[in-house]
């Protein structure tokens, strides 16, 4: 018994003719004729009546028709919402970038999003501070920031590790080094990241930023222009801007960026199957290890 051979049989007997059915269904009488024929050998009884006057459904047929035409109802309804679901349902992910880390992801997350067409993404840049506080609050579904997290509520996994290092114009420096030591800093102009990892960087060797903030542009602009040199992990650094160059740190220790995520167990399946796919799509190492 196949939904084809139901639909035909509703349609004839609604339309008290075989023909009818047939100019309804935009088929050949023949093909009708043979579904029904073949139904009602299955089922071992006759479902119609035929004469000159159309097709009429016989005591039988009247039993199955009041059976069939809900369930067939309710199939066809639910074909319809699945062949609709793309365009009717969107799923909201809510991601919070710390300043800075938004570019190492941002053209992954673009192809993402035009391929995913019931998922919506809606991500923002702000101070790490308030991605903690964007999770903690609800308003954020995960976050990619560069400080592990002690707390219950959230899940965190490693998956960058870049060494800090040093950016500066490459006129007047001595180009034949690739390390510099973090001695040569002292009473150098420095810009940085305003985060943890650079805080504790500076802190821990004793050196002292004359600019800081979130603002990479601002950074970058002041260090091109001669003004300073920039504290900047290796996985940052803008390989496209002339007359920039890394130079290593010794005793530098790796920048860290982990992925975090909040543990919501009153989202449904769906969501986290877009957070999963988000994380193993998107967010994955494999992705973004070219930039190292």
């Amino acid at each position: 018994m196949e939904l084809r051979q139901l639909k035909y049989f509703l349609t004839i007997a609604d339309k008290r003719s075989i023909v009818g059915a047939a100019n309804a269904l935009y088929i050949s009488r023949q093909a009708v004729s043979k579904a029904i024929s073949q139904l009602e050998s299955e089922l071992g009884v006759d479902l119609f009546v035929r004469d000159s006057n159309g097709a009429f459904l016989t005591p039988a047929g009247i039993m199955f028709y009041d059976r069939v035409r809900n369930s067939v109802m309710e199939l066809e309804n639910i074909r319809h919402e699945m062949q609709n679901y793309g365009s009717k349902y969107h799923q909201t992910i809510r991601i919070a970038f710390a300043a800075g880390t938004v570019r190492l992801y941002e053209d992954q997350l673009l192809e993402y999003i035009s391929t995913h067409k019931n998922t919506d993404i809606a991500y923002s840049e702000c101070p790490q501070k308030e991605c903690f506080q964007l999770l903690q609050e609800h308003k954020a579904d995960l976050a990619i920031c560069t400080e592990d997290l002690q707390n219950d509520l959230l899940s965190t996994e490693e998956i960058l590790q870049s060494p800090f290092g040093i950016m500066m114009r490459s006129t007047g420096e001595p180009l034949s080094c690739n390390i510099i030591s973090c001695d040569d800093l002292q009473g150098r102009p420095l810009a940085g990241l305003s985060d943890g990892n650079t805080a504790a960087f500076v802190k821990k060797y004793g050196l002292r930023l004359q600019y800081s903030g979130c603002d990479f542009y601002r950074l970058f602009c002041l260090t091109s222009s001669g003004r300073c040199a920039m504290i900047i992990p290796r996985v940052l650094f803008p390989q496209k801007w002339p007359g920039l160059r890394w130079f290593s740190l010794d005793h530098s220790d790796p920048w860290r960026l982990y992925r975090i995520f909040l543990k919501s167990l009153e989202k449904n399946t769906l969501y986290r199957t877009a957070i999963d796919d988000l994380q193993n799509q998107v967010l994955k190492y494999d992705n973004i290890h070219s930039f190292i």
